[in-house]
């Protein structure tokens, strides 16, 4: 069986700082009461020999954790497969049949149009030398 403490002092000060805590003995002796604390605040620390051992948490709480850490993938699908979809039509095809016979200058207008459309400030191109490159600024 792994070690259920944590391995660094920060996580183990925060552990403290942040739940309640409870020894393993008191644990065994006084169930209810620490019930009534995780129900109270979510969670309780259980410590082993003064140190945090295990997180002894209501099941509330373990759901939106577990909900938190899984990816919302069918969220995703359907936002990629509505965005291919838009892709695929002859308004996108056009369109970027457009942005290809533009000029760079044309292309740089444009860009700068969507992005004030949008509200995002466009990006500055960079600096450029007389022979027609870039400075890097």
């Amino acid at each position: 069986m792994p070690n259920a403490a944590p391995s660094s002092s920060g996580a183990m000060d925060r552990l403290k700082r942040d739940l309640s805590s409870v020894s393993a003995t008191h644990l065994a002796a006084g169930m209810q009461n620490v019930t009534r604390t995780v129900l109270s605040e979510g969670a309780v620390v259980i410590t082993r020999h003064d140190k945090p051992a295990m997180v002894l948490m209501s099941v509330e709480r373990y759901l939106k954790l577990e909900q938190a850490a899984e990816p919302q993938l069918d969220a995703l699908t359907r936002k990629f497969e509505d965005l291919f979809a838009r892709m695929q039509g002859d308004a996108a095809a056009q369109a970027m049949a457009g942005a290809f016979a533009m000029t760079p200058q044309q292309l740089g207008e444009a860009a700068a149009e969507a992005a004030d459309a949008s509200g995002r400030a466009p990006a500055k191109p960079p600096a450029r030398t007389a022979a027609g490159k870039t400075t890097g600024a």
